[in-house]
């Protein structure tokens, strides 16, 4: 499907700003679809994972890990619900943003020509970012049961680094993307 283009208001010779981007609808291909349901059924999960781990674990446990991912602070068990509470807000606000890619900020300047292949490039980047969030949190949940129950010491000090490498590998993707999209 092609996008849908709208006139973008403003003069021709301007430089390109928010208001003169053109605001289309990026239609999903079918891996678009397939990767949103995959990110939607892992925040499913990482609820019914919660919700299972509350019922399990004791009345105190760890609610925050230090930069070597042991538990430094303890509270209620409530607090393993937080964490999916807090992955749902995100995943939520990239979606809403995911719809409405023009008022995203980019690298470089957005035209008529480029702007399907940036906004596209820029709603893969927003799936893959809600996956990994999801799944950064799937893991906090399923290794605070673990730690609440003595079946672990705490996330591990590998945990933050490969998290944040994630990431950084899908920004890294999109800033190539969106130079071969220029």
């Amino acid at each position: 499907m092609n996008p849908t283009i709208q006139p973008a208001r403003g003069a021709a010779n301007a430089a390109p700003t928010m208001e003169t981007r053109p605001k289309i609808i990026i239609a999903p291909t079918p891996g678009d679809s397939q990767r949103e349901l995959l990110a939607w059924g892992l925040l499913a999960f990482l609820w019914a994972l919660a919700t299972w781990s509350y019922f399990q674990i004791p009345d105190t446990v760890p609610v925050h890990y230090n930069f070597a991912g042991q538990p430094d602070r303890y509270g209620e068990k409530a607090g393993v619900l937080h964490l999916p509470m807090v992955a749902t807000v995100l995943f939520v606000a990239m979606t809403a943003l995911g719809r409405f890619p023009h008022v995203l900020n980019y690298p470089s300047a957005i035209t008529a020509a480029n702007a399907p292949g940036k906004y596209r490039s820029a709603v893969r980047l927003l799936q893959g970012l809600k996956t990994v969030i999801v799944l950064v949190f799937l893991f906090l949940v399923f290794r605070t049961y673990q730690t609440a129950t003595e079946q672990a010491s705490g996330l591990g000090g590998w945990f933050l680094p490969v998290a944040l490498g994630f990431v950084l590998l899908l920004v890294l993707w999109y800033l190539v993307r969106d130079k071969s999209a220029s």
